[in-house]
């Protein structure tokens, strides 16, 4: 038998060294392909990460960009109680709301509070001014009632006058006022007892008209308004149980068809009270221009009118 030469041999185990060599790559790309696999999965993790946080971000973005789009306003008079409302309503409607008093009390919805006292002219100027900057509405519920008459003008008509000014001078482009109804002075106007109190409504009102276009400004002009938990003499207030049910009452047919036809004081006696939430959501309306139908809302009929548009919008 021929002795197998060594290259012979070597030959003979080429498969098996064939297999050897192919084995290792196989082994080695199996475990790369592993590794690739990891790898994959971690970017995809990564990217599902990134995505969810870009969306995160992005959301985040539209929202501060929302918020820098919704309407700056401003109520004076914000903590007393026709303020604290408007307030509360404004921010339920979308708007950022700074409430101004003399106390600097906060109210419910308000990003900010100051305190400024309207009666310093000066000192009040110079802080509006720099609180109105930048500002899209101005809503005044200022008011006083009681006191000596001279208080009772000034109160309602020489602290809303500046604060009109004011505005104007900030350049605010809206300004709802808080008046009230014209059924009440052309009733007891006249009297010794109240005679400031609707002299000032009227110069503020004057003011308003003298420094903003029609379609500028707002004025909402309730008779009795009625809400909360609380009774009052001043001013004279019910609560909202005790109004809803008042309200009910003078607010039907027969009576305002009885007060429509009575002379003055009976028609006043008969008039429909309003609660507190509708003249908040009448100044909405006219702070957000909801209510188109007339830019001054005079009497419980016209208020209700205008607080349903906010509701309905």
């Amino acid at each position: 038998m021929r002795r197998r030469r060594r290259d012979d041999v070597d030959d003979g185990c080429d498969g098996d060294g064939d297999t050897e060599r192919r084995a290792v790559p196989t082994a080695m790309t199996r475990a790369l392909g592993a590794t690739r696999a990891s790898r994959g999965r971690v970017s995809r993790v990564s990217r599902v990460s990134r995505d969810r946080t870009t969306r995160r971000a992005r959301g985040a973005t539209r929202v501060e960009a929302a918020a820098d789009k919704a309407p700056s306003v401003v109520v004076l008079g914000g903590s007393g109680f026709v303020g604290a409302r408007v307030v509360e309503a404004l921010a339920r409607a979308g708007a950022r709301v700074t409430t101004i008093s003399r106390s600097g009390r906060d109210a419910t919805g308000a990003r900010e509070a100051r305190a400024v006292d309207l009666a310093e002219a000066s000192a009040a100027r110079e802080a509006l001014a720099e609180a109105l900057r930048d500002v899209d509405c101005v809503v005044s519920c200022v008011g006083v009632i009681g006191g000596d008459d001279e208080a009772m003008r000034r109160g309602n008509g020489d602290h809303n006058v500046l604060a009109i000014e004011a505005a104007k001078k900030a350049g605010v482009g809206r300004f709802v006022y808080v008046s009230v109804a014209s059924v009440v002075p052309d009733v007891v106007g006249k009297t010794p007892l109240m005679r400031g109190y609707f002299e000032g409504k009227r110069d503020a009102e004057a003011c308003l008209r003298e420094n903003y276009a029609e379609g500028d400004y707002f004025i909402v002009k309730p008779s009795f308004i009625y809400g909360g938990d609380a009774f009052s003499l001043t001013p004279p207030r019910v609560t909202k149980t005790y109004g809803d049910v008042l309200a009910k009452v003078l607010g039907s047919g027969p009576v305002k068809a009885l007060a429509a036809k009575a002379p003055g004081p009976i028609a006043l006696t008969l008039a429909e009270p309003v609660s507190v939430e509708d003249v908040a959501g009448a100044c909405v309306a006219g702070a957000m221009g909801t209510y188109s139908a007339s830019n001054v809302v005079d009497g419980t009929d016209d208020i209700k009118k205008a607080a349903a548009a906010v509701a309905a919008a």
